[in-house]
């Protein structure tokens, strides 16, 4: 009870309380006006501001009351409308209240719909009413002219910071009912033009919510032409546009203002725009914008802005390429014009990396990775190019790792080298700039391609991998684990000794020379794993061991610091044991010993050792050299001739009478064959470790003595113990073994003076020089000797010389003595050795081993049977290719180039002041100068790759193409191309030479060019240096390392040694641009075109000059190229017998020529036109020993050459024809007609030829190009002719009459094919015949498309034979099925085009669509094909 009482007390005063409260927050706005008696009548009370206005009735219900109310209060409804509207101004004319009208009301208890709900806005309310809905939104329109973007224009709702005029809008979208739409789009349009900028973002923004679809076309002209006018309405104005339902032609008129100012939007406007430009095209206008947008949009952004603003700018181009790749995901022709877009190109952007990385990802792979391949021998996809994209949009490109990776792994995999480069790029620049996960997937897929077991892809991997270990060794030493399970698997990788030996260096240096503990594991296992392999009795294993331990001692022993200390005690023993090991293990293996001996050597070399392991290797080493290999002259020889089965002679002394030592080669030689005896398993003295054991020697002696060889000067000039020069006449009579000892006597001669000139070549000494050039001459004249050697035995197997290969020489049993090389059983003895499980393992590597020794044998012998006779005046025998023997002769050091310094001295001259003059003034003769140019000529085809297709091959038996180089590839590229360019000046001289030669031969010929004198021995000698000078010349420029700007210093170096040639004249110092010197070097270079000796020189001349061509860029240049190779065109190249030259080899270089005038030419259809008009068809009147008056070199050898290239040219240029767009004026229309018109020319006559030049092969290429032709016409050519007809029809006549005649004989050779039962040529007849029967009927539709349809009709047209004989099995076909036609009987000359004038004036074209008449199938079907 008590509770109670105290709970009834307490009501009044809640109530009392609550009462205060109610009246304290009652908001309501009250006047005795219109606005509140109808509004509150009508079911709102208004608030004050404080609260929101309540609404006691339901939406609808309200809307309708007020409405009834206006009409019904006074009768005056616009006066009544005008005083509400009024009334209500003031009401929000106080700010809260504004702000208030644009919120939601509060639904009252009372009303019915649910209870605390939230309805419209006041204002919303009101514009649901119709009869005050136009001026209302009038007065809500002109308010906003109030707003200039200041703070107070911003409230809260929401809970969220709003702008005031986004919530006005906000009120017109999506209303029920628009009353007036176009008084609506009116008054909005004038107000944009009004509103401070803010203001006129937001009203573009809202206006697909509000303008009705009607006024659409009229709203977008509009926001056009802000566009245009303000660059800030970008976005907000594309964005609206986006959802406009605008006509198309009002779209394509609005995207073409925008691409046309697309240059000037900031990087933040164009995710919107180019989602826009992307989203408004169609298929038949894709490629055009594409090309737009390629060629418009630039990321490229300064580095030096501020860290914020950098970020967004990357956030912004991130957002762009989203952009792309949402169109291109959707929109499948978006896709396929970028692809088109970005392969015709002739430059490359950043953006083209990352669409083709969104294409690869789009699993566009064969495309993709077909156009880079493409776009990288162009020389368009360049490390510039990837490293801008890595360094400066990396978020961009980790967005699609995975496809760059598997890009990465197909570029690695190709044959073709700049290809291969490319992918390694593109691994090493994302190891560098990626995360973990990504370093790791990157080391992963290395570690892949090495086990691929393709040659060029283990070297590439192997060295990104090096390259990573040498750049960034901490982070390498993570992934160590993964480098070092290949060495689990290298009998199973096949993996040759110097890929092993780059395996072993990059494990070594993460072992010795990483400072982290990671390497400590590391060092144990490859102690182990080498000391194994060392122990093992298989010569593989063996090797790999010796390669293991070199390495080894490499990361030891390599002093970084410079700082001449001696290595510590602990790694100095550690080295020694390693080396003692070596070389006991190697006692009774020669060939592993020759192999540790030329891999220390280079090591020494090229690293700096501490100098005590240094002291070490050089004590041991001159010592066992001069025990083993160096004998006293000693006055008696008898005994030691007498020993030895074949006559000898102490010779080749350079010092006199001076010399006290001499080499005894003829006793190592006798030594390496001797089987009966067991000294030549002993390494310590065999032949094969004479020239690598020197070599170290003389390594050694020059890091100690600083460069100088004063030590070790008399080997230079001592006599060596040989056979008799006149060996060779004696041969026949000989013994095998004899022939043996003979032959290798001669190869270890010619490889001791190698390693002779080898070391002295950079000596300075005048004397030591001309010594140097002795022995080149004594290399040349014991070549010469050692061909007639071979020739009487050419099964003999060479002493090896470079050791690092994997058929490298082997023993033999003294049982093998058939006409096989002496090295074949013992192949089979080492295989059994190094065999798999069971005895299938086993014969397999012994059939392995043989074959590789026979492939030698057939090497030999297809040397032997192509070796060419010259009838000199001497009637010298035949000759053999020496060039099968290249890996049986050590390999000349770069330094050795520096004697082409000397200057050319004559045959001659030789002869006569051999001895004097040659020596004192060191001249170098004819054949020196063509022994070293070869030799450098493949050293810098090998280093220096250039942009052009270059192919490495996956095919071990083309492994020897590789050999010759190890010493090579310890310099990089840039390395040897700056020693080219320090040889430039001698090469430049010899060039001049040869030109002076045959300038002066052809000025006492009169002019005649292959006169008398062309072909002796010494104008042969100088023709192939004259080739191989230009050779040289070509490796150099072509170089794909003068791109970077790392090297364009060194290109620029190497036109100034040209430029300055050329004008001796002008001040040295002076300042000389790029494009001038490659002006003078392109001028300098075309003097020689007058006097190239050979069509082979010419080729190589030519594209050294392309290749400056196009460096410079320059058209002038382009001109005089045609003109040059023109020139070559009109010669006629003969041969040493006076023969035309013809010939596979002949045709292939006759083809660069003629695709070098077509391609280089201004105008390449005149160039077209003139070589099928004045070239080709002439030829098809010439005897069968003619030529082409305008073309001497075109005969009937060498048609099919330019018949093809023709062909491929023509395809190639139309291709290049620009389509018909909207906005082309009538010149330009014209102009492509015109260029049309020639084209068909062009085909006509080259298919026309078929008839007298009915070859297979030319047979191919007209239904293949044919085929072509007709396709790409349809596609860029029919849409011309529609709008080109009715203004110039006579014209398309003719170009019709032209190409319908081309497209009856292409008919003519699908017959023609079949017939024949030419499996080749039938394969190609299907898709020719769906061209022609679409070509018909396309040009149906444009005569129908200009109102002449009725000038087109339909003809038979029977098949025929190439001589226009019908195929009567067609015609007893269609007897037996009783099918007949209108026009069966009509012969194919009957039917021609006919032209008629219409009622207005315009010409109608007959044409007549070809209809074959029915043929058989194999099965005896008849089946129709309509053309």
């Amino acid at each position: 009870m008590a509770s109670r009482k105290r709970r009834q007390s307490l009501v009044p005063s809640d109530l009392s309380n609550i009462a205060k409260k109610s009246k304290a927050k009652d908001d309501s706005y009250r006047k005795d006006n219109l606005l509140c008696e109808l509004t509150k009548k009508a079911g709102l009370t208004l608030k004050n501001g404080k609260q929101p206005s309540v609404l006691d009735v339901s939406k609808a219900v309200f809307q309708k009351q007020l409405g009834l109310l206006l009409k019904n209060h006074s009768g005056d409804l616009l006066e009544d409308v005008e005083t509400f509207l009024e009334e209500f101004g003031e009401y929000i004319d106080d700010q809260q209240r504004f702000h208030k009208s644009l919120q939601p009301c509060t639904v009252s208890d009372d009303s019915e719909s649910t209870s605390g709900t939230v309805a419209d806005s006041v204002l919303r309310l009101f514009l649901g009413v119709d009869v005050i809905q136009s001026p209302l939104m009038t007065l809500l329109l002109e308010k906003l002219q109030e707003f200039v973007g200041e703070e107070e224009d911003f409230i809260f709702h929401l809970g969220q910071k709003v702008y005031v005029p986004r919530l006005v809008l906000s009120q017109f979208r999506f209303l029920d009912r628009i009353v007036d739409g176009k008084e609506l789009t009116k008054k909005l349009m004038e107000i944009l033009g009004s509103s401070c900028l803010d203001v006129q973002k937001e009203i573009i923004a809202c206006l697909p919510d509000i303008v009705e679809d009607s006024e659409h076309g009229e709203v977008a002209k509009k926001l056009r032409d802000e566009l245009m006018s303000n660059k800030e309405l970008t976005c907000p104005v594309i964005d609206a546009l986006t959802y406009l339902s605008i006509p198309q032609d009002l779209v394509t008129e609005i995207r073409n203002s925008v691409l046309d100012m697309l240059k000037s939007f900031s990087i933040c406007d164009l995710p919107i725009v180019v989602n826009f430009l992307l989203e408004s095209i169609t298929a038949n206008d894709a490629q055009e914008v594409v090309t737009e947008i390629r060629s418009k949009v630039d990321f490229t952004s300064s580095s030096k802005l501020p860290a914020e603003e950098l970020e967004r700018v990357r956030t912004n181009i991130k957002l762009t390429v989203d952009a792309l790749k949402g169109r291109m995901q959707f929109q499948r022709f978006v896709a396929e014009a970028w692809i088109k877009v970005i392969g015709a190109a002739k430059d490359s952007k950043v953006l083209d990396v990352f669409v083709l990385l969104i294409l690869h990802w789009m699993n566009h792979k064969k495309a993709v990775e077909s156009l880079v391949r493409n776009r990288i021998r162009a020389g368009l996809f360049t490390d510039f190019l990837l490293t801008k994209a890595f360094s400066s949009y990396s978020q961009v490109v980790r967005e699609y790792f995975p496809s760059l990776q598997c890009l990465a792994q197909a570029l690695l995999r190709s044959p073709e080298i700049v290809i291969g480069y490319c992918g390694s790029s593109v691994y090493s620049l994302a190891f560098t700039t990626f995360d973990a996960y990504c370093q790791q997937e990157i080391v992963g897929s290395l570690v892949t391609h090495i086990g691929s077991g393709f040659t060029g892809e283990i070297e590439a991997a192997l060295d990104i991998l090096a390259d990573l270990v040498k750049k960034q060794p901490q982070v390498m030493a993570r992934y160590a684990v993964f480098v070092k399970g290949v060495l689990d698997y290298l009998d199973h990788n096949n993996l040759t000794v110097g890929q092993i030996r780059k395996l072993y260096l990059l494990l070594a240096q993460l072992a010795y020379q990483n400072k982290a503990a990671d390497g400590s594991y590391l060092q144990d296992d490859l102690h182990i794993i080498i000391r194994k392999q060392l122990t093992s009795t298989n010569s593989r294993y063996k090797r790999m061991g010796v390669t293991g331990a070199i390495s080894v001692v490499h990361a030891l022993a390599s002093d970084t610091s410079d700082s001449e200390e001696e290595l510590p005690a602990d790694s100095y023993k550690q080295v020694i044991e390693l080396l003692e090991l070596v070389h006991k293990s190697g006692r009774r293996d020669p060939e592993m010993t020759a192999l540790f001996l030329d891999s220390l050597a280079t090591t020494i070399d090229t690293e700096n050792l501490y100098s005590n392991v240094e002291n070490w290797v050089a004590g041991n080493m001159v010592e066992a050299f001069e025990e083993n290999y160096v004998m006293d002259v000693d006055g008696d020889d008898t005994e030691l001739k007498e020993a030895c089965p074949v006559t000898i002679e102490s010779t080749y002394d350079l010092n006199k009478s001076e010399s006290t030592i001499v080499i005894n080669l003829v006793d190592l030689a006798q030594n390496l064959y001797d089987r009966t005896a067991r000294r030549h398993l002993e390494a310590d003295v065999s032949a094969l470790c004479l020239c690598p054991l020197f070599h170290l020697v003389a390594v050694c002696t020059k890091k100690q003595s600083k460069g100088d060889l004063e030590a070790i000067d008399a080997l230079l000039g001592c006599p060596v113990y040989m056979v008799e020069k006149t060996v060779s006449e004696k041969m026949a009579t000989m013994s095998r073994k004899e022939k043996d000892i003979v032959c290798a006597s001669v190869f270890l001669c010619i490889n001791w003076f190698r390693e002779i000139i080898n070391s002295f070549a950079s000596m300075s000494s005048a004397e030591v020089k001309g010594k140097v050039m002795m022995r080149l001459k004594h290399v040349c004249e014991l070549t010469t000797i050692l061909e007639k050697c071979l020739l009487q035995h050419p099964s003999f197997q060479p002493p090896p010389a470079s050791f690092d290969l994997e058929n490298s020489f082997s023993k033999t049993d003294a049982s093998t003595s058939s006409a096989k090389p002496s090295a074949g059983g013992a192949e089979k003895k080492k295989g059994k050795k190094g065999g798999g499980k069971g005895k299938k393992g086993k014969e397999n590597l012994e059939v392995s081993g043989a074959s590789q020794l026979d492939k030698t044998n057939t090497q030999g012998s297809q040397a032997l049977q192509k070796g060419s006779e010259e009838d000199s005046s001497d009637k010298e025998d035949q000759t053999m290719n020496m060039s099968v023997y290249r890996q049986y002769f050590r390999e000349l050091d770069i330094s050795v180039f520096t004697i082409l310094k000397a200057g050319l001295v004559t045959r001659a001259a030789l002869d006569s002041e051999m001895n004097t003059k040659a020596t004192e003034q060191l001249q170098i003769g004819l054949p020196e100068l063509q022994f070293l140019l070869e030799d450098l000529s493949l050293k810098l085809s090998h280093a220096l790759v250039a942009t052009a297709t270059k192919r490495r091959s996956f095919l071990k038996t083309k492994s020897n193409k590789t050999v010759g180089f190890s010493s090579l590839d310890t310099y990089s590229p840039a390395e040897v191309a700056e020693r080219a360019v320090k040889l430039l000046p001698c090469l430049l001289d010899h060039l001049e030479e040869a030109c002076t030669f045959f300038q002066t031969l052809v000025a006492e010929n009169d002019g005649v060019e292959d006169g008398p004198g062309r072909f002796t021995p010494e104008a042969l000698a100088v023709s192939a240096c004259y080739h191989l000078t230009l050779q040289c010349l070509l490796s150099l420029f072509s170089w794909n390392g003068f791109a970077s700007d790392t090297h364009k210093p060194l290109l620029k170096e190497a036109l100034l040694i040209v430029f300055r040639r050329m004008r001796a004249s002008q001040d040295q110092s002076s300042f000389v641009s790029q494009q001038d010197s490659l002006s003078c070097t392109f001028q300098y270079l075309s003097n020689f075109v007058e006097t190239i000796p050979t069509l082979e020189a010419a080729v190589t001349l030519l594209k050294l000059l392309a290749g400056l061509a196009e460096r410079a860029g320059s058209e002038q240049m382009n001109v005089k190229l045609t003109k040059q190779a023109k020139a070559f065109l009109k010669r006629e190249w003969r041969g040493a017998d006076g023969e035309r030259l013809k010939g596979a080899k002949h045709n292939e270089l006759l083809l660069v020529v003629v695709k070098t005038y077509i391609v280089y030419c201004s105008e390449p259809l005149d160039a077209l036109e003139e070589i099928t008009t004045k070239g080709l068809a002439e030829l098809a009147n010439e005897d069968k020993d003619g030529c082409a008056e305008e073309f001497v070199s075109l005969n009937r050898h060498s048609f099919s050459t330019f018949y093809k290239v023709v062909l491929t040219e023509l395809i190639s240029h139309i291709k290049q024809i620009p389509a018909l767009k909207k906005n082309d004026s009538e010149q330009v229309k014209e102009d492509r007609l015109l260029s049309w018109m020639m084209a068909v020319k062009v085909l006509h006559v080259a298919v026309s030829l078929i008839k007298v030049f009915s070859a297979r092969g030319n047979l191919s290429a007209a239904l293949k190009f044919g085929r072509q032709f007709v396709e790409i016409f349809l596609r860029l050519g029919m849409p011309l002719l529609d709008v080109t007809f009715r203004r110039h029809h006579e014209e398309v006549e003719k170009l019709l009459r032209s190409l319908q005649q081309s497209t009856r004989m292409l008919h003519h050779m699908c017959g023609h094919s079949k017939i024949n039962k030419d499996v080749a040529l039938i394969n190609q007849v299907p898709m020719l015949k769906r061209s022609l029967e679409a070509f018909v009927y396309r040009v149906k539709a444009m005569l129908t498309l200009n109102n002449c349809q009725d000038a087109f009709w339909m003809g038979n047209l029977k098949n025929r034979t190439l001589k226009g004989e019908e195929i009567l099995t067609q015609q007893s076909s269609i007897a037996s099925s009783g099918e007949t036609t209108a026009n069966e009987d009509a012969d194919e000359n009957e039917e021609e085009n006919q032209g008629d004038e219409d009622e207005d004036g315009d010409s109608e074209v007959e044409l007549e669509a070809e209809v074959p008449e029915q043929e058989t199938n194999a099965d005896g079907g008849s089946y129709s094909e309509i053309f």
